[in-house]
């Protein structure tokens, strides 16, 4: 499962933190690639998002990434920057909300759980 934390901060978004893959490899094979999209669909959102910080606002920005692995963290960027960085962390915010609005429809409320779940926390 892929579990997406979205880090909140007074109505700002100070970064997210994503982890997991929707599927095992051996639940791939034995299911079908398409279930793979899920993962594809968050890989794509999530690291456009920090290109769009980095190559676009030119912000450095601290971020790990490893496989199945990305956290963002604009802690060390000023209030002026972390604003500018609303409009990109907002949209990935609403396209993983949408993903799973998809899925549901595509698979049940039930059974979209069991492949990605977003949770927001409120961070000092």
């Amino acid at each position: 499962m892929i579990k997406v934390k979205i880090f909140k901060k007074d109505n700002l978004c100070l970064g997210f933190k994503i982890k997991g893959h929707a599927l095992s490899r051996a639940e791939i094979e034995k299911i079908g690639d398409a279930y793979d999209m899920i993962c594809n669909s968050v890989s794509v959102l999530s690291q456009s998002a920090v290109i769009g910080i980095e190559e676009v606002l030119k912000l450095k920005v601290k971020y790990d990434i490893e496989d199945g692995f990305l956290h963002i963290n604009l802690s060390n960027l000023n209030n002026e920057d972390i604003e500018k960085c609303q409009v990109l962390l907002l949209t990935f915010e609403k396209s993983i909300e949408s993903l799973i609005q998809s899925l549901k429809l595509s698979f049940g409320n039930e059974k979209d759980s069991e492949y990605i779940r977003l949770l927001k926390e409120e961070v000092q």
